[in-house]
């Protein structure tokens, strides 16, 4: 590896649905998910991912899929090596095929199987009226609970309402339980005021952010506090731009959309220049953002969308910082990675 080489593009699965969560297990495994309901593992050979190493599907949810519901979040379990336990949020099907409910459950791997399901927190409301904005982004946070985007489902008010769970980030203990230290005490909201997000990742110094979705205007990377109001539920769809109000202020706000997706920040030797630094996914632009923050976390002092040898379209929802320095991503077509 020659870190000041040029940059490199390797396809390493085609894919066959939209891809919308991938994690690595500690021995270089690549899991992920497509909306559609299915979970696959590609292994790694002596911890490398080969490309011609087939994927294998290890489950076949039954989900409500539609624009923005079925099966949107993943997450292996921090002592996944021991308990082969990972974490699936969807959107459950009713006989029609229409959402009836949204659901974070747990399965264990056997083999080639995922088997052994529980469900964690079934009371996710869903319904047939009201098909977009569930969000789905799930992540084990680095206090080993499990941190879930839940959009507002087109429910303004709800957004802003800290005591309903549509509209916020919320946090689980990794049985489902609310942690004793959640900002308000018995829920599972950790922060609120939010209207669809994609994205959430945590940075070096264990901040954690989120990439917010605007309707017209004001796509969003914010820095998530908890407790915080985050403003949406305020103000019209129309109203663009939105005016000013008491939420908690964004790190970075696009007023012309881009509707940023998956963010990571790198933490790999491939790509020096990256390193500490985020980047996302632009769904609308099918881009690759790279954002340098300045110290204190709290503002973007610089962002180029990152040119990938040989693909137009690199970056749709998800982007991973690898464990073996390269950065993994996914468009319609296939998931690839970019190093040297």
């Amino acid at each position: 590896m020659d870190p000041t080489g040029p940059l490199v593009s390797q396809p390493i699965v085609q894919i066959d649905g939209v891809v919308t969560g991938l994690d690595f297990a500690a021995n270089g495994d690549l899991f992920y998910i497509t909306q559609n309901g299915g979970v696959y593992r590609k292994a790694a050979v002596d911890g490398e991912l080969q490309n011609d190493e087939p994927p294998r599907r290890l489950l076949q949810l039954a989900v409500a899929e539609g624009t923005e519901t079925g099966l949107l979040g993943l997450a292996l379990a921090g002592d996944f090596a021991d308990s082969g336990h990972l974490f699936l949020f969807y959107t459950v099907a009713d006989e029609a095929g229409a959402p009836a409910g949204a659901r974070l459950e747990r399965y264990t791997l056997q083999t080639n199987q995922l088997t052994a399901p529980v469900a964690i927190v079934t009371n996710l409301p869903a319904t047939a009226e009201q098909q977009y904005h569930y969000g789905g982004a799930l992540q084990l946070g680095p206090d080993g609970r499990l941190y879930l985007i839940f959009g507002d489902r087109n429910m303004l008010p709800e957004a802003r309402d800290p005591a309903t769970v549509p509209g916020s980030i919320l946090r689980f203990n990794i049985d489902g339980s609310i942690p004793a230290d959640n900002p308000f005490p018995g829920s599972p909201v950790y922060a609120y005021g939010i209207r669809n997000g994609f994205g959430l990742a945590w940075d070096g110094a264990g901040r954690l952010y989120e990439t917010e979705n605007g309707a017209s205007c004001d796509d969003e990377l914010n820095l998530i506090l908890p407790g915080a109001d985050y403003g949406w539920g305020v103000h019209p769809y129309d109203s663009c731009p939105y005016p000013d109000d008491t939420g908690q202020p964004p790190v970075q706000q696009w007023t012309q959309i881009i509707a940023p997706a998956g963010l990571t920040f790198y933490d790999g030797q491939r790509l020096p220049e990256f390193a500490g630094d985020l980047l996302l996914c632009a769904f609308n632009q099918s881009q690759l953002r790279h954002l340098e923050l300045n110290e204190a976390g709290t503002e973007v002092v610089r962002e180029e969308i990152v040119t990938v040898p040989g693909i137009i379209d690199p970056c749709r929802v998800v982007v991973r910082s690898g464990l073996d320095g390269w950065l993994y991503m996914a468009n319609g077509r296939m998931i690839h990675r970019l190093g040297r």
